[in-house]
């Protein structure tokens, strides 16, 4: 029995240059060294090759291609892989030093799932904890209510990630891994293990902030259409498909509320309820609650003065 994996840390960056070298040093330092890393340089307009050039490990591997987003940029990756499995690293987050080691152990004990997700932490840039809650639910139904996994963490198997590409429309990009994670979840099932291996960093430049409402209604609908074509989708999940819109609409009224629109997130609240109204005890909601609250106050407070 093999008890060596080989794994294929697949990097997308674009205009990170601030950021890559600490994720890279991150793979290097794993305890684990049966691994190649593969960064797709997306087309940056910043020094990120330059930065990249004073890297000579053998195990790294740079490919540069036009600006496509994040999607093209992994499949680029897992088509040059030649690991066992593919797991993924975006260029501003870092594993900790167990992060392959613990996968290789987990993933030879579990027979070699096909889909495999491991936990991770959130933190500031100055370091502090903000989360870390694996955000599992019992099978893979938890999956219909967001994207608890994001990319960090996760593994696919090489031959199984070549037949089951991120969607590249650029209008998905922000909900193309959220896709593919449900494809992904109704054909092998999801291995889950919650031993904290990674850690994702919380910085007002990540993509997934920078938000604006037209394209983020647009996302979500593209959402839908792409994983529905899959007809093994539609026969678990069709029935959901209110679900999975409100758990959209709650995310599109906690971003309006953050970028300084509550009553246009209050809309997106309420047909949030309509549709599902248990998603009122999802979790989002306190944040949803909590910022609301603290926008109508600033509002309530600046018309005073």
């Amino acid at each position: 029995m093999n008890h060596n994996l080989f794994f294929s840390v697949v990097i997308p960056t674009y205009n990170r240059s601030a950021f890559i070298l600490k994720s890279l040093d991150s793979v290097f330092q794993q305890d684990y060294t049966n691994f190649e890393i593969i960064v797709v340089n997306d087309g940056s307009t910043d020094n990120t090759l330059e930065v990249l050039s004073t890297i000579t490990d053998s195990r790294l591997k740079i490919v540069s291609i036009h600006n496509s987003e994040r999607a093209a940029a992994r499949n680029r990756g897992v088509e040059i892989a030649k690991g066992d499995y593919v797991t993924f690293l975006d260029s501003d987050d870092k594993y900790y030093s167990n992060y392959l080691s613990n996968a290789n152990t987990v993933l030879l004990k579990k027979n070699k799932p096909v889909f495999y997700h491991q936990a991770y932490e959130v933190r500031n840039t100055q370091g502090k904890i903000l989360n870390y809650d694996t955000g599992y639910g019992n099978g893979i139904k938890f999956l219909l209510d967001g994207n608890p996994l994001s990319c960090l963490g996760v593994f696919i198997k090489r031959e199984e990630a070549l037949k089951y590409p991120f969607v590249e429309d650029r209008g998905l990009s922000g909900s193309e891994d959220w896709e593919l994670w449900i494809r992904l979840s109704v054909h092998y099932g999801l291995a889950k293990d919650k031993t904290l291996t990674a850690c994702l960093i919380a910085h007002d430049t990540r993509s997934v902030i920078q938000i604006e409402q037209d394209k983020l209604l647009t996302r979500k609908k593209l959402l839908l259409h792409y994983i529905f074509q899959d007809k093994k989708v539609h026969e678990i999940y069709g029935k959901y498909e209110n679900r999975i819109i409100s758990h959209s609409y709650t995310y599109i009224a906690l971003h309006l509320i953050l970028d300084g629109h509550p009553l246009e997130g209050i809309k997106f609240l309420l047909k949030a309820i309509a549709l599902h109204p248990l998603c009122i005890i999802d979790m989002r909601m306190l944040g949803i609650g909590k910022h609301l609250l603290l926008s109508l106050f600033h509002i309530i407070f600046s018309r005073k003065k």
